[in-house]
């Protein structure tokens, strides 16, 4: 079973490379440490066609699939299995993590479930699609990387996207200055709040200054150009400039998720918590409102499930009977159970 979602993003996308990276403000790279921080997004090596027919590996944006795996997993928890259990039943410290990480701790059983266990969980809605726990369930949910639609990326999400194929840049900077909260400070009065008040204001000022200057001079001693946006970067480094790369907004990706003979609560639990996945955002940046995003489409091994920005009922309901079935029975034993390590036993 395969489902496919287009998704578009109505806010920056922030899924952050590792790794230090810098940038002047004009908007050249440079090592680490020569210029300005700059976090990098997340890209994926691709082949791409040019404009000769010749094909060429490129840098492209994208969403790890580790990522989206997550945001479901969360939105499922959140929105579907934690209303259903509050109230009338808790869950032990270890399930829950369990249940939202894959397992309580980094060390598996080293030993195999029971073919009871593997029958009854692969059948659970939620355990059986994500597996894992202290035995490595395996689990039925594959999620694949999150692809922009756009022209370098046709060989990779195939074909029956042309209308929606995107061909320009895909990132941009976004810059943020932190600055010093004391420097700030207009009156006495605002002063009034800190211990030694206005004193301990002008000190703080006056240190600030002092290592200000002093690192100037040094500067100046190697015979390096002191500008007036590298002072600002004071020690205490309160004060700073740095970037993030972002996917623009406004741009359609592709997502597949695929299950491995799912029965159908599983799929109507993947389907309601794909609906409720907006209230939701991707990848990091959310204090600054990255991330947000809207459903263009979902179909279900090639037929159009989505309708106007919900579900076609008629279309699901019996996926959503099945999964409004199981909720009915579901209790925290399960969560307990696929948890609690056999180790010793």
């Amino acid at each position: 079973m395969e489902i496919q979602v287009i998704i578009r993003n109505t806010s920056p996308i922030f899924s952050a490379a590792p790794g230090a990276s810098s940038i002047t403000l004009d908007g050249v790279f440079k090592p680490a440490g020569e210029g300005f921080p700059l976090t990098r997004a997340r890209t994926m090596t691709v082949l791409a066609a040019q404009v000769d027919g010749a094909l060429k590996p490129v840098e492209l944006p994208v969403v790890p699939g580790n990522t989206m795996r997550n945001l479901l997993r969360r939105t499922m928890l959140k929105e579907v299995i934690e209303p259903t259990l509050r109230g009338t039943t808790k869950l032990g410290i270890g399930a829950y993590a369990a249940a939202y990480a894959g397992n309580a701790s980094g060390n598996p059983d080293g030993k195999p479930s029971t073919l009871d266990e593997i029958v009854e969980m692969r059948a659970h809605p939620f355990i059986g699609l994500f597996g894992g726990g202290p035995r490595m369930l395996e689990g039925r949910l594959m999620i694949d990387t999150m692809y922009p639609i756009h022209s370098n990326a046709t060989r990779v999400i195939g074909e029956g996207f042309e209308s929606q194929i995107f061909n320009g840049k895909l990132t941009d900077f976004i810059w943020t200055r932190r600055v010093d909260p004391i420097t700030r400070l207009l009156d006495e009065e605002d002063a009034s709040i800190i211990e030694g008040g206005a004193a301990a204001a002008n000190d703080w000022i006056g240190g600030l200054m002092a290592s200000t200057k002093a690192k100037a001079a040094q500067r100046k001693k190697k015979d390096e150009e002191v500008t007036e946006v590298s002072e600002v970067k004071d020690p205490r480094g309160l004060t700073a400039f740095n970037a993030h790369e972002v996917v623009i907004p406004g741009v359609n990706w592709l997502w597949r998720i695929k299950a491995d003979a799912p029965n159908d609560a599983q799929i109507g639990l993947i389907l309601d918590a794909l609906s409720k996945m907006p209230k939701y955002q991707i990848a990091g940046g959310h204090a600054k409102g990255y991330g947000e995003f809207i459903i263009e489409s979902i179909t279900l091994d090639g037929q159009k499930v989505w309708f106007d920005g919900h579900l076609d009922g008629e279309k699901v309901s019996e996926y959503l009977d099945a999964l409004a079935e199981a909720m009915d029975s579901m209790s925290g034993e399960a969560f307990e159970r696929f948890a609690a390590s056999s180790k010793g036993a």
